[in-house]
């Protein structure tokens, strides 16, 4: 049976991403992501060793213990503001990374951004780089 510690979890999702009995549910509704771990009776334990925050544990069968629920609010891409991560996420994210890598070369804070945002800017930046290359041969 899994045991959530409820003050480690992150709400990264990945435990249920690997659960191959589906007994870790997710849902995203108005910004809120709730998680929710089923009583489980199997043994195994891909939740427990890729959990990142090490917030599960496996523990004897219990009738009596409830299902667990979480729900986290979803931090707002600074950009188009939509929700795509939980806070604990994100904190996990800044504390292990070293200031100097927070920011891209334009002083943007990339992981206050959404994916979606950021795989654009990248493009953006990748194709005005290419064009100015184009250029600059072409003159040459």
């Amino acid at each position: 049976m899994i045991r959530v510690d409820a003050r480690l979890c992150l709400g990264c999702m990945s435990c249920s991403n690997v659960c191959p009995s589906q007994n870790i549910t997710r849902s995203e509704i108005d910004g809120k992501r709730t998680v929710h771990w089923k009583r489980c009776k199997e043994e195994c334990d891909l939740c427990v060793e890729l959990c990142p925050a090490k917030a599960l544990s496996l523990v004897p069968w219990d009738e009596t213990v409830p299902e667990t629920e979480l729900s986290f609010d979803l931090a707002a891409c600074r950009i188009c503001g939509s929700p795509y991560a939980t806070e604990p996420m994100l904190q996990r994210i800044e504390s292990s990374l070293p200031q100097e890598m927070q920011k891209d070369a334009g002083g943007l804070e990339w992981i206050r951004i959404c994916p979606i945002c950021r795989r654009n800017l990248e493009a953006e930046g990748t194709a005005r780089q290419v064009v100015l290359a184009r250029r600059s041969r072409k003159k040459s």
